[in-house]
């Protein structure tokens, strides 16, 4: 038996776009307003205003300070607490004018301190709410350049990287992969986030972080992705529960094991008659193929009738049921009961 005179499925195809409707729970996030949580993220030097106008008065009394320059330092201190963004259009506009001196550098380290909590509010509203991934990832990059150390910034960076080419911009995969990686190694090791969101914990963020790992490592190395599919779905993760998954592992074992495999097999027995060494390279390609069937079905089944896997499931139904007929002498009796019994058993 020849097993390249079956159709090979173009199990690469690309069904990224689903992804986005399939992980939708683990991006539902509203930023809170700016000047809201700025009033808790920044420093102390903006929570004592009447000390530093005494002192900006004495100055501006004895002459150190010149009129414009004492009604612009009013202006800023006047605001830090009830009106941040004028409070920052003031500090900014002080620290360009008189950057020298003790008040110079009391309303930078404000200014300073106000760009990096507006830059984080930016960020996580570029990927939560507005959905714009590459200048997300953009702003990302400039919040962890001022913490490189914070978890979730590395999650979420790996997130926006990885949605980013999910929507055809794959300029930052290579990074976004190290970030993923980065964020693995440091939940592996104990590391925690400061807040879990959108994730529901651990193995939640290590399943999409495990999932993002493998999709990126695909093309150029497909056996490696398989295991991190395999890793992301033993995970007690949401992503565990999503068909897109399912049809990227099925697409990891093309390319890893049912391509070679069958050209191998074409290359030592096409056309001879059946030998004990060309009966078990049958046997492995059998053994992938219904590896590749039983990826497929889970995919098909989790899908469900749900209008935003239309498209991508009438491809795997298509790809699935090619797998089955190779390994069911071309008949596709049974495939239904196949596909409803899946999904109560263990990933083989």
């Amino acid at each position: 038996m020849n097993p390249k005179q079956k159709t090979q499925p173009d199990a690469l195809r690309a069904t990224r776009h689903t992804l986005r409707h399939t992980l939708r729970h683990a991006l539902a996030f509203v930023a809170a307003p700016l000047a809201l949580l700025c009033l808790v993220a920044l420093p102390s030097a903006a929570q004592q205003p009447t000390a530093s106008r005494s002192a900006a008065a004495r100055r501006h009394q004895q002459g150190q300070l010149t009129d414009a320059q004492a009604d612009l330092y009013e202006r800023w201190r006047a605001n830090i607490n009830l009106n941040q963004p004028a409070a920052f259009e003031a500090g900014r506009e002080y620290v360009g004018k008189y950057p020298d001196g003790e008040y110079g550098a009391r309303v930078r380290a404000w200014v300073e301190a106000y760009e990096r909590a507006a830059r984080k509010l930016q960020f996580e509203s570029l990927l939560f709410k507005e959905k714009k991934y590459a200048a997300a990832f953009g702003v990302g990059k400039q919040v962890l350049a001022n913490e490189p150390d914070n978890l979730r910034t590395i999650i979420n960076l790996a997130s926006a990287g990885y949605l980013a080419s999910n929507a055809g911009d794959a300029s930052s995969n290579a990074e976004t992969l190290d970030y993923a990686r980065r964020a693995t190694a440091l939940l592996e090791g104990g590391a925690k986030p400061s807040d879990w969101k959108p994730f529901t914990g651990q193995p939640d963020a290590l399943a999409y972080l495990n999932f993002i790992t493998g999709e990126l490592i695909l093309r150029e190395t497909p056996a490696e992705s398989v295991n991190y599919f395999r890793k992301a779905i033993a995970s007690e993760g949401a992503v565990k529960n999503t068909p897109v998954i399912y049809s990227r592992l099925a697409a990891a074992y093309v390319a890893s094991r049912y391509e070679p495999q069958s050209k191998e097999f074409e290359a030592r027995f096409g056309g001879k008659e059946a030998t004990p060494e060309s009966k078990a390279a049958l046997e492995e390609i059998n053994a992938t193929v219904d590896l590749i069937t039983d990826a497929y079905a889970r995919a098909v089944a989790l899908s469900g009738t749900e209008a935003q896997y239309a498209e991508a499931r009438a491809r795997w139904m298509q790809e699935l049921t090619r797998f089955y007929k190779f390994r069911n002498n071309d008949s596709a009796d049974g495939l239904e009961a196949y596909i409803a019994g899946v999904t109560a058993k263990p990933l083989p």
